[in-house]
């Protein structure tokens, strides 16, 4: 039996009984490795009207790309959603960042909050509506291995502040309990392969200059975007505030403008 179809077989009782109680899956998908391993297990579990697929389009903080492998790794529309200030316009990472004068932080993840998970949920309650579906399950990539944050999540958690209008609505992490080396067998097991951005030496691929970004992984963004390198350099002298706590994002990417011109 694969990796693949052992983690499926593991989490099989509990989804058949949200399938058998008609929840729409929704899979949260970036376009990284573990999104695209929760797609492959969701998609092994679920019957395929019960899917949807959701990406945060980023713009030009992501990295090329991202949103055509997602295209060209699911069997299901892509669902589109993007940040919107108050007055209408496209609410991008660099304005908010610039608007509030502050770098994201740990406790202060509004880059997650604002252009990620709040956009996305209303996709979700619209998609709820449409389908008749009012029993969600939203799935994401999360893994313990990355954080202490992560360490600390359930694989199945009740979210009450979107459970409203006879909606409930659960949180899915299928592939928590796995390693790095595990995900990328996962995605060879379905006959694909991950972003380009892996094969390049990413460790991660989030925003390309993510606050959580290694060393290697913001040097390869530097090295592959200087464009957007010299934006986010020239923001942080804007605002006088560091890509980090007391650490420029040249010093956390280890690499300087001049060396890139």
């Amino acid at each position: 039996m694969t990796l693949l179809s052992q983690l499926a077989e593991s989490h099989r009782p509990a989804v058949q009984k949200l399938v058998d109680a008609g929840a729409l899956f929704v899979v949260n998908h970036s376009g990284g490795k573990d999104s695209q391993a929760t797609y492959t297990v969701i998609a092994s579990l679920v019957p395929a009207d019960q899917i949807a697929v959701v990406h945060c389009d980023l713009g030009e903080v992501e990295w090329d790309g991202a949103l055509d492998h997602v295209k060209a790794t699911v069997d299901h529309p892509v669902h589109l959603t993007k940040a919107i200030w108050k007055d209408g316009k496209e609410k991008t990472l660099l304005d908010a960042i610039e608007d509030r004068g502050l770098w994201p932080a740990g406790p202060q993840r509004y880059c997650t909050s604002d252009l990620k998970r709040g956009p996305a949920e209303k996709v979700i309650r619209r998609l709820s509506k449409e389908t008749g579906r009012s029993l969600v399950v939203s799935c994401f990539g999360f893994r313990r291995e990355e954080s202490d944050a992560r360490a600390k999540k359930t694989v199945w958690s009740d979210v009450p502040r979107n459970s409203k209008a006879g909606r409930t609505w659960i949180d899915f992490s299928p592939i928590l309990e796995i390693t790095t080396s595990q995900v990328f067998q996962i995605i060879e097991e379905a006959g694909q392969e991950p972003h380009q951005t892996y094969k390049d030496g990413n460790e991660r691929m989030s925003c390309v200059f993510c606050i959580f970004g290694s060393k290697n992984d913001l040097n390869n963004g530097a090295k592959a975007r200087p464009e957007l390198f010299k934006k986010y350099v020239e923001l942080e002298g804007r605002m006088g505030h560091t890509f980090r706590n007391g650490q420029t994002l040249e010093e956390a990417a280890g690499i300087t403008l001049g060396e890139l011109a």
